[in-house]
């Protein structure tokens, strides 16, 4: 992540903060306290202390401030930047709303809204210069604007002068821009700050544990514990088991009275109840035998002696069909017959 530093402008030195010089600009001569001002001149400018900043996207720089969503304070020697965070009094002398900033030629420009006490100041010739404090990157473009400050440390003599430098390596203050990077892993829009980044990873934080949520507490209309599933499951094989069960006693006895009605010759049993068993095998079973001749005579064979003369030869047209029907070739059609006499 790039760092970000706040340029004030300034010869004296606060606590910790290294204070240096970078930007004054000269109020009006006039007596009258001005309302238009430039804040940050157009493309590279350098102060008086030697360092150089880049202004090459005044545009960006708008949008950045515009995005943090705060009007601009004029204060004295840049309170707000060193006073304020100590939690000393930092009273502003003049506002600039972010609709009353714009690009001129490369420069931007405020209109002020100076109050009483501001006005006197500069009426009064208290102060002769400003100090834009603004945000720049490693690279020295401008990155934002932050305040302004009213001074009487000249430092840029090409403009208006005040600006109070504090070469302050303050880095990652809330509404700082973010880096590309973070940008990115994120889902952000280009000119979004530190603070809609800590949303946005709260937000992640928040589905993150909603997530955790549902994983322990699931949905019931979609998952089932796992208890009452293999309950369930145990009870399905079961009745399946005792329905396979009833199935097969029933196909046996009907496979049996067919044989016993002599409609189906005992050899073919096995074949009757394989198929008797395939889907709705049972039904189209019975509905055979009940148009079905008799091919067997359920009387011959009784005494347990083979009557003479009634060994089969030939099959009549009937038992010929049944035999294309059942799968049964002659020869057995034929043995079986004689097997049900002998």
């Amino acid at each position: 992540m790039n760092a970000f530093y706040l340029a004030l402008n300034s010869e004296q030195e606060q606590d910790h903060v290294a204070v240096d010089l970078a930007l004054n600009f000269q109020l009006t001569e006039s007596g009258q306290a001005p309302e238009w001002l430039p804040l940050i001149p157009a493309g590279q400018f350098s102060g008086q202390d030697g360092r150089t900043w880049h202004n090459s996207n005044p545009e960006a720089v708008l949008a950045r401030t515009r995005n943090v969503g705060r009007d601009v304070p004029w204060d004295i020697e840049h309170a707000t930047e060193l006073k304020g965070p100590k939690g000393e009094a930092a009273p502003a002398q003049a506002w600039i709303k972010l609709s009353d900033l714009e690009v001129r030629d490369g420069a931007i420009w405020g209109r002020v809204e100076w109050n009483d006490s501001g006005r006197q100041l500069v009426e009064g010739k208290s102060y002769k210069y400003y100090s834009p404090a603004f945000y720049w990157n490693d690279q020295g473009e401008v990155v934002r604007i932050k305040s302004v400050g009213l001074t009487n440390s000249q430092n840029l003599p090409q403009l208006p002068a005040l600006n109070h430098e504090k070469n302050n390596p303050q880095k990652g203050e809330a509404d700082m821009p973010l880096s590309e990077a973070m940008r990115s892993a994120l889902s952000l829009k280009e000119d979004a700050t530190e603070a809609e980044a800590v949303q946005a990873i709260g937000k992640l934080k928040s589905d993150h544990q909603l997530a955790l949520n549902r994983a322990e507490t699931p949905d019931a209309d979609k998952f089932v514990p796992k208890a009452d599933y293999e309950l369930a499951l145990n009870r399905a094989t079961t009745a399946e088991t005792s329905l396979k069960s009833f199935q097969d006693k029933e196909v046996e006895a009907e496979v049996d009275a067919a044989i016993k009605a002599g409609k189906v010759a005992p050899a073919s049993k096995d074949y009757h109840l394989a198929t008797c068993r395939q889907e709705g095998g049972l039904e189209r079973f019975k509905s055979f035998v009940e148009s079905a001749p008799q091919i067997v005579s359920t009387e011959a064979g009784k005494g347990g002696k083979k009557p003479e003369g009634t060994r089969h030869s030939k099959l009549t047209d009937e038992q010929l069909a049944l035999c294309r029907q059942s799968g049964v070739s002659e020869e057995e059609f034929l043995s079986s017959l004689d097997d049900c006499q002998a």
